[in-house]
């Protein structure tokens, strides 16, 4: 016959009482959200400086498609098409980027972006606009050029 260890009264559930435990459930709570955002991609447009870090990460992968997604309808024009911007972005050289400040205005948001190429850095501010309750960019101001700094 085998018996069965009950806890005592008033211990509650052994599992329950274990820290380990309940910080384990607590870890792998957080990383089925995380998956979740990462597999349904939910944080590309989540913030302005996201959707912008989002659009300049699609352009060095050369993933158009998600890139030509995160402009509006004026950017869009200047590329035209989906293949237009693909274009564009097998020409650039875009070494690294780095995202820096955002700042909300009447009218959406500003975000700066630091953008590097071998023999230019440029610093841009990218405006961008909520469109059905995404961040999407509406246009890019070149701040300044630093031709000659950039480094590979």
């Amino acid at each position: 016959m085998t018996s069965v260890e009950t806890p005592a009264k008033g211990t509650g559930s052994s599992l329950a009482r274990r820290p380990g435990v309940r910080a384990g459930v607590a870890a792998a709570v957080a990383a089925a959200v995380a998956a979740q955002f990462w597999l349904f991609g939910g944080s590309d447009e989540a913030t302005p400086a996201a959707a912008v870090s989002g659009y300049f990460q699609a352009a060095m992968d050369k993933d158009c498609p998600r890139a030509f997604d995160l402009l509006t309808d004026p950017v869009r024009g200047a590329y035209g098409t989906v293949q237009g911007l693909c274009e564009r972005a097998k020409a650039d050289t875009m070494v690294s980027f780095q995202v820096g400040a955002t700042v909300t205005t009447p009218e959406g948001a500003k975000v700066t972006v630091t953008l590097v190429r071998p023999n230019l850095t440029l610093v841009d501010a990218v405006t961008m606009v909520q469109v059905d309750g995404n961040w999407k960019i509406a246009s890019f101001e070149v701040l300044s050029s630093d031709r000659g700094h950039g480094r590979p």
